[in-house]
Parts: structure tokens; C-alpha cells; sequence
């Protein structure tokens, strides 16, 4: 049951980097007219997008303060719909297929009707109904924010014992980072450069004292090396700038896509 999961995570995975893998769109049941951007036959639309609600336009008010939309898109024809802290919910998730309408148009099928709605525009989704508009991310982005969590198997020049507290990290599609160091919880960002490649900046932290060993002070030290990361299957790798192997995670939870956009695992991201 287990290896069915990660099994799940992988495959989620490699939806949201179905632009990588060469993955290729189904066809429309509903088709549209294509004009290499916006509609079905285009692979501009699927991956990852972003909304803050702060101080969003358009929509009714939510009176709440950090509430963001993810949406992820898979060129089969998967959804997965995260909304956070609205309605008084820290977070609601769909998933299910996406239908596609004339004039550019998706439904979420399975989601509430005030965000099932979408507009399909030049890097961004606009949601017709309460007028969010969510921005594109890079595809790196939104494949490291699928799982809900990374847990580090490997660290580079460390012996701790893994088994016990491991080191943490979730991301999300604001380039936000929350995580675990084996003792103390850690909170930043990280960046992309113009080549996409990963390196994060410098993380905020409790300072509690842990009485038994833990990977602490290597773990936060790693992070600071990192110039590179990649998703290899269900695994998480970071790089130093010499291409030298720093850490090694596993997607450990997930919200993945559903069963019928699960497909062409054998295509994974190297």
C-alpha cells in the first residue's frame, strides 16, 4: 500500500513536469480553436499557478488575511485545487478532470461552482466568478510544491541518524519554504536564477536546545551550499555549484493528481 503511494506522488509529479518529459495533451471532447497559447492542443496552459488574495481585484472579500490559490494543471487532463485560508478553512483541496469550453475556458470538475470556472489566458488563469488571477510558475516551482512534504533521507558527509527526527522542508508556489532541521523549525524563500536553478536564502529559525544528537547544524549548513536541485521520481536531490551531491529527499505526503490523469509513469524527470 505503501509503494502504491509514492507510486501516486511520482506519477503527480510527473504531470506537473509533463513540459520536461515531452508529454503531449489528450484530446477535447469540447475542442476550441487553437492559438498557441491559450488553447487545448498548446502545452503553454499546463503546470503550476499561483494567487495571493491580499488585496486581490474583483471577487467578494474574503476578510482574510494570507489566503492564496494553487492550482495545478496536468496535460492529461488532471487538476489538483488548493485554496487556502478562506471561508474560515485553513485549506480546501480538489482534484478531478478539467473540461474544457468554448471561448477558452476550463471547469474543474468536482470543485465548488465559485472555483470551478477558469479563463485561460497568456500565463495566467483568471477565475470568472470571483476574479482571482493566478499567475504561471516555473515548472520547478510547482512540481517542488505538489507533496506536502519532503523528508531527507541522505545528507552529504553526515552520520546522524535519520530514522528518529528527520529533517523537513514544504514549499509552496510563493517561493516560500517551511521545514524541520531535526531540532528547530525553520521558515524563508528560496529563488530561481535566469538558468532556473534552485538556491535559497537565509532561513529564519526557533532556537530550541535538543539534548540528543540531531543533523542541526549540517542540515542548515547544507542549505546554504545548495545551487541546484532535481526531481528524480518520487526524490528530491540538492546540488552544490560543483554539481557534488549535497541531500536526498523523499515526497513522503501528497495530494496528488487523480487516478485518470495518472499516467505515462514510466516518463520521469532526470
Amino acid at each position: 500500500m505503501l509503494n502504491k503511494k509514492y507510486s501516486n506522488i511520482a506519477a503527480g509529479l510527473v504531470l506537473v513536469m509533463g513540459m520536461f518529459g515531452g508529454l503531449t495533451a489528450c484530446t477535447a471532447s469540447n475542442p476550441v480553436s487553437p492559438d498557441h497559447h491559450t488553447s487545448q492542443i498548446a502545452l503553454d496552459w499546463a503546470g503550476g499557478y499561483y494567487s495571493a488574495l491580499a488585496g486581490e481585484s474583483g471577487g467578494e472579500s474574503t476578510g482574510q488575511t494570507g489566503g492564496a490559490v494553487s492550482l495545478w494543471l496536468a496535460p492529461n487532463g488532471g487538476y489538483r485545487l488548493d485554496i487556502e485560508n478562506i471561508k474560515g478553512i485553513p485549506r480546501q483541496s480538489y482534484t478531478g478532470k478539467v473540461k474544457w469550453l468554448q471561448g477558452n475556458e476550463v471547469d474543474l470538475l468536482g470543485a465548488p461552482p465559485e472555483y470551478a470556472r477558469w479563463r485561460v489566458q497568456e500565463n495566467q488563469l483568471r477565475n470568472t466568478a470571483k476574479g482571482w488571477t493566478a499567475k504561471h510558475v516555473p515548472p520547478l516551482v510547482a512540481a517542488l510544491a505538489l507533496p506536502d512534504q519532503w523528508t531527507l533521507t541522505e545528507l552529504a558527509d553526515d552520520h546522524s541518524d535519520l530514522t528518529q527526527k528527520p529533517p523537513e522542508l514544504t514549499f509552496n508556489m510563493a517561493q516560500r519554504v517551511f521545514g524541520f532541521d531535526g531540532c528547530n523549525r525553520l521558515m524563508g524563500s528560496y529563488q530561481l536564477d535566469a538558468d532556473g536553478k534552485l538556491s535559497f536564502k537565509p532561513l529564519a529559525g526557533t532556537e530550541m536546545a535538543c539534548m540528543e544528537p540531531t543533523p542541526e547544524r549540517a542540515f542548515r549548513a547544507m542549505l546554504g551550499h545548495v545551487a541546484d536541485a532535481k526531481i528524480q521520481g518520487e526524490s528530491l536531490v540538492f546540488f552544490a555549484a560543483d554539481g557534488k551531491k549535497l541531500a536526498q529527499f523523499r515526497a513522503t505526503s501528497s495530494q496528488a493528481l487523480p487516478s485518470a490523469s495518472r499516467q505515462n509513469n514510466a516518463s520521469r524527470p532526470e
